[in-house]
């Protein structure tokens, strides 16, 4: 998309004198940017709409630069525009712009959250900024905690959601699209709702997600890159099937760590090394080896992911962007995710991964931090010891390479939310009658598919449970809910979710981070551990207010932290894999040993025949069977669940594929039967799906996702469990796309 020197200027000319001559001052080389020239107009116009933009493309000025020219032209003595982020840092970063922004309109901005003294706060809500920065978390400590609230919000008239794409799928995004209705009910507004996200694959249900029940969809602002960046892609493959054993010196993870290591002098660079603990593993190595070449010029890394502190996080995002002639700058950062989004560390040269990726939206949000600066180059290395890893980060990469992002799964029966949302808003208004907290609640689109029928069930549920009391007909938080959620200053209930038992790290007064406890637990006091890429030593453990006291030491080793939960593969990334394995073409930017390991992954499915829109159907002579489908995890576990449900035989899935045991011995029989049950999905209809999915949930087996879950019945908790695990929508949506092939008979799969 190209935009002539009349369209720049004719736009430009809408926004804010003061606008103007700060983009003239600051000599913006080419003006505004595409996505700016786009989005302007549509949000000056008051439209809702999702900014849908790759990492470093100019999103937050095409959001602040209409809603603080408007806000200008009528300001009152109110938060106006609300704008939202997922993390502290993130707000942070933004706000310095933002200051200088609203400053530049004659407006004022002031960043809310649980940084900030409560003495700037009560300020703050006694002489409103324009532009409020805050997190959900906060927002909801607002409306719950604070007097005069309404006043502040009362001529509310934008909210911005920024990397909505990381709210959108999970329980933050589900609270934050309910906090939002709550909100506008109680200033009886309708503020223009904006979200702020990274390419995705399915932009209309994001405007579905943002809209809710408004009368009326919002519309997508989206524009093609006019530049293509040069790229530097490579995966280096080290087989750890090759690996001898007693020689270490030799071995595919040593050969990885070093090839890691060779990478990083002299060079700014981001890793990503997926688990808390394998951060913290890197990061003693990367410090060992220094140790062990005695080099002047040492590679000096930080780690940065959810247990290193604020202080550390921020100590290391601020000397990444260092200049190498100042000797405290860092060479790298080993981070988690936590880094993928829009968090400011400088230019970087490189982007590092450490195993598998399995989503191709991360990877460009991660690869999008490289190549920010003319003639330079998008640069990234993924390092992989496994095949199956291999396999996935190249379906990545190639999507990657082709603008290709998986889509999101929205949730619409989030009743652990319910839960929740109905316990605030009680508290917001001192007791709510049921119609009334349903009229509020029922609007999300995270509650869509949830009855009004439904909503009573669970509203007797937890009066029956003293979750709440019935006060002459207004819901009262009860004594359970006091016990368990209300303490502690009501931590637990601003918290969606829990990060599971940690113990604080203290180095004398200064918060280092977070362990585990089973970590802590199991060892004796003194004991070394790595935290933020820093040795320590742990001198003393107080269990009862979980506390370890350290000091900074030579040696340690990564603790252990627990992970909960696994991510999904999509179906976009199964598909590349099948298109990967089953084509003939061997990706220009796999090392030799990854080449090999492609061409060993292919030769091992040649049985298969797999091709894209087909799936196949290989049955044996035992009365055991596949369906090779390439379809992403969620669609294939239904599938098999579906199976399973049907007599048809066990099933189990991978994202590539469903198997079925014990099924029919006649290998003829057996194809008739797979095929008429996959046709008969096919034909099904909506209202039979709908059917089906409530007749499924009740085989899951029950899992604690949420502490809010015990809030729930039996049946809602079965139902809010099952819409995670599975996806009965998109599974008739690509049975709807593809044909059935049936296989040879396979005599090898007799085990």
């Amino acid at each position: 998309m190209s935009t002539t020197f009349s369209a720049q200027t004719s736009i430009l000319q809408e926004i804010h004198p003061g606008l103007q001559k700060l983009i003239e001052e600051k000599r913006w080389k080419d003006g505004l940017s595409a996505i700016q020239l786009a989005a302007i107009p549509v949000i000056l116009n008051g439209d809702d709409c999702i900014i849908e933009a790759p990492t470093a493309g100019g999103k937050t000025e095409a959001v602040l630069f209409p809603t603080l020219t408007r806000t200008a032209q009528q300001k009152k003595p109110s938060v106006q525009i609300l704008y939202l982020a997922p993390l502290r840092a993130l707000l942070n970063d933004i706000e310095l712009r933002a200051k200088e922004y609203a400053e530049t309109c004659g407006l004022h901005c002031f960043k809310w959250h649980g940084d900030v003294g409560q003495k700037e706060k009560l300020y703050e809500l006694r002489d409103p900024s324009q532009l409020l920065l805050t997190t959900p978390e906060s927002l909801e400590a607002i409306l719950l905690r604070k007097a005069g609230w309404h006043r502040f919000f009362a001529d509310l008239d934008v909210i911005i959601i920024d990397e909505a794409h990381n709210f959108a799928s999970g329980d933050r995004g589900s609270h934050l699209i309910s906090l939002l209705e709550r909100l506008e009910k109680s200033i009886n507004r309708k503020p223009q709702r904006i979200a702020v996200t990274a390419t995705i694959g399915n932009p209309e249900k994001m405007l579905q997600w943002l809209a809710g029940t408004r009368e009326k969809i919002g519309k997508r602002i989206h524009v093609n890159s006019t530049t293509e960046k040069t790229k530097d892609f490579k995966i280096l493959f080290f087989n750890q099937e090759t690996d001898v054993q007693g020689d270490p010196g030799n071995s595919a993870s040593y050969r990885q760590f070093t090839s890691l290591y060779q990478l990083l002098p002299l060079k700014k660079s981001i890793v990503f090394g997926g688990s808390r603990t394998n951060t913290e593993t890197l990061a003693t190595g990367i410090n060992q080896m220094n140790a062990l070449k005695g080099s002047k010029n040492q590679v000096k890394v930080r780690t940065h992911h959810s247990a290193v502190s604020k202080f550390y996080r921020e100590e290391a995002e601020n000397l990444i962007k260092m200049r190498e002639s100042i000797e405290s700058h860092l060479d790298a950062i080993i981070s988690t995710s936590t880094l993928e989004l829009g968090i400011d560390v400088g230019e970087l040269d490189q982007v590092v991964q450490i195993g598998t990726l399995s989503s191709s939206s991360a990877f460009l949000q991660r690869v999008g931090r490289t190549g920010r600066r003319e003639n330079k180059l998008q640069f990234f290395r993924g390092l992989c010891t496994s095949e199956d890893d291999l396999i996935l980060l190249a379906a990545v990469v190639n999507l990657g390479m082709k603008g290709i992002s998986e889509a999101i799964q929205f949730p619409t029966k989030a009743y652990h939310l319910l839960a929740h949302q109905l316990m605030c808003l009680s508290l917001q208004n001192n007791g709510i009658h049921p119609k009334r907290a349903w009229e509020v609640l029922s609007k999300a689109y995270c509650f869509s598919k949830i009855s009004e029928q439904k909503f009573n069930e669970l509203v007797e549920f937890m009066l029956a449970q003293k979750y709440f009391r019935d006060v002459d007909g207004l819901l009262v938080t009860g004594e359970e809910s006091e016990k368990v959620f209300l303490g502690s200053n009501w931590r637990r209930l601003f918290a969606v979710f829990d990060s599971g038992p940690m113990y604080d790290v203290w180095d004398e007064k200064k918060h280092v981070g977070t362990l585990d406890s089973a970590f802590v637990e199991a060892l004796e006091t003194p004991f070394l551990f790595v935290l933020g890429g820093i040795e320590w030593e742990a001198y003393k453990v107080k269990t009862d207010s979980r506390e370890v006291f350290a000091k900074k030491t030579k040696a340690g080793e990564a603790p252990k932290w627990v992970t909960y939960v696994g991510l999904d593969i999509p179906l976009e990334t199964a598909k590349e894999v099948g298109r990967l394995l089953f084509g003939t073409e061997i990706p220009n930017y796999l090392n030799s040993e990854a080449k090999e390991g492609i061409v060993s992954a292919r030769n091992k499915l040649k049985r298969v025949r797999w091709s894209d829109g087909k799936w196949v159907i290989l049955t044996t002579n035992y009365g055991k069977a596949e369906i090779w489908t390439f379809a992403g995890d969620r669609i294939n576990r239904t599938l098999a669940k579906l199976l399973t449900h049907s007599g048809i035989g066990n099933a189990t899935s991978s994202y590539q594929s469903v198997s079925i045991k014990k099924a029919e011995k006649d290998q003829s029989k057996l194809n008739q039967i797979i095929l008429a049950f996959l046709n008969k999905i096919k034909a099904i209809d909506k209202n039979s799906i709908n059917d089906l999915e409530d007749e499924l949930s009740k085989e899951v087996r029950l899992a604690v996702f949420s502490k809010f879950v015990k809030c729930l019945p039996k049946n809602l908790w079965y139902e809010a469990l099952a819409e995670r695990i599975f996806d009965f929508e998109s599974l008739l949506k690509e049975l709807k796309s593809v044909s059935f092939i049936e296989g040879p008979i396979d005599f090898e799969s007799n085990n």
